[in-house]
């Protein structure tokens, strides 16, 4: 075991030594999916990471379910008022209908829904002030807008914001920190490239979450969704979720599959939507390229994909 680490690291070293892709990027982060970190740019820099943070929305919307003993398949919630005014990217949820939680969790991942993210925190931490019979303020506490939550909403707000922060600490996040559960631009809402990948592995290794980030498009209700996030049209990638505010850029995670095996890849701070898709593309392709060369070349071969340039990224307005 001691031998694998100690290869593991050399090839690292070496790696790092190499010369990577320029990127408009301010941070990004290669990891495989047991999280060996294949290489990396500003990887711990503490950035403001937009709808990325619905990530951990969704991820601990499931654990609280497994905690709890709750049957995510039984759980229904009904959009609130306060859900369809929050600004930003939307399912465009209409207030009183009833979903269930899966089918909020597509409309939090693929059109990146702020009402979807409002809608769960908002239930799952009445749960918590329930069931745990206490209420509990934040350390941080969760944004809003001056009247916008009533008292009550935000108890149950901060009590989610805690529990996402909580799940970062178990997850070993120790550069992160949540003031809400949609990402929209906030200075006390902060990660890094390296922190979101240990996300992204854990999130890719619940089944139905893995399912629902990979999923080109959705329709429930009278609804139908779409995802944003363009790598998926082409072979290898899946998930996992895109962001962008005017603070934090354009930011990207996804995970590819190639004989090197599962790589996950999170890119902070692009110049645009577009380049976000194409920088993360050449990096992928960089990165199993340089590894079949120079190490080993049964193990880690370059995966079938073409160089970025030939891919076509159409950019709508809501991403």
């Amino acid at each position: 075991m001691n031998e694998n680490k100690s290869l593991h690291t050399k090839r690292q070293s070496a790696l790092s030594l190499l010369n990577p892709p320029q990127t408009t990027a301010l941070s990004w982060c290669i990891v495989t999916l047991m999280g060996d970190e294949l290489a990396s740019k500003s990887s711990s820099l503490k950035l403001e990471v937009a709808s990325l943070t619905k990530i951990m929305t969704a991820y601990t919307a499931i654990q609280l379910c497994e905690e709890l003993n709750l049957d995510y398949n039984e759980i229904y919630i009904r959009i609130p008022r306060i859900a369809t005014q929050i600004g930003g990217t939307s399912a465009f949820l209409r207030r009183d209908d009833i979903l269930s939680l899966e089918e909020l969790l597509y409309a939090l991942m693929l059109p990146s829904g702020n009402d979807a993210a409002i809608s769960i925190a908002l239930h799952f931490g009445f749960i918590l002030n329930t069931q745990r019979k206490q209420k509990i303020v934040s350390y941080i506490t969760c944004d809003t807008i001056q009247g916008f939550y009533d008292d009550t909403q935000m108890s149950n707000m901060n009590r989610f914001v805690r529990q996402m922060n909580e799940n970062a600490l178990k997850l070993g996040m120790r550069d992160s920190q949540f003031s809400n559960p949609h990402g929209l631009s906030s200075k006390a809402n902060k990660s890094t490239a390296s922190d979101m990948c240990k996300m992204s592995s854990a999130y890719l290794k619940i089944p139905i979450l893995k399912q629902i980030c990979n999923s080109k498009s959705y329709s429930c209700r009278n609804y139908e969704w779409f995802n944003t996030n363009q790598l998926l049209h082409f072979e290898n990638y899946y998930g996992i979720k895109t962001g962008i505010t005017p603070n934090a850029g354009a930011c990207l995670a996804v995970s590819y599959e190639s004989v090197l095996g599962s790589i996950i890849v999170v890119l902070i701070g692009a110049k645009d939507q577009k380049r976000r898709f194409e920088e993360t593309d050449k990096l992928i392709n960089w990165v199993s390229r340089e590894y079949s060369l120079y190490f080993n070349k049964t193990m880690y071969a370059p995966p079938r994909t073409a160089q970025s340039k030939g891919r076509t990224f159409i950019i709508k307005k809501q991403a």
